[in-house]
């Protein structure tokens, strides 16, 4: 789980959560792509989400940028709940995949 090297305020406290998961799940019939995952990333922070094809990458980014639904767990995007404020989540991020999808449509 990443740290902030800053570790929070003067009082000890932790850093507000950019995301936070705990146990999120999700499968597609009886293969399960995420099983219980739980993440912390401290505002202001930069991570990275890697992993071998398959690891369940894309479902957790669709899940928290509200995309798909999850099957289990909590989850908050900046302080919104996925489940209960998805256009709290969605106004406060934005999200482009690895590939655009305007990239065939430019000529230069």
């Amino acid at each position: 789980m990443p740290t902030s090297r800053h570790g929070g305020g003067a009082d000890g406290a932790q850093p507000s959560a950019a995301i936070s998961a705990v146990g999120l799940r999700k499968s597609y019939g009886d293969k399960t792509v995420l099983d219980g995952i739980d993440l912390h990333i401290p505002a202001g922070s930069v991570f990275a989400l890697l992993g071998p094809n398959g690891a369940g990458k894309t479902t957790a980014v669709k899940i928290l940028s509200t995309l798909i639904t999850a099957d289990g767990g909590q989850s908050q995007v900046a302080g919104h709940d996925i489940g209960t404020s998805p256009d709290g989540v969605r106004a406060a991020i934005g999200v482009t995949g690895q590939f655009s999808a305007v990239d065939g449509l430019i000529n230069g």
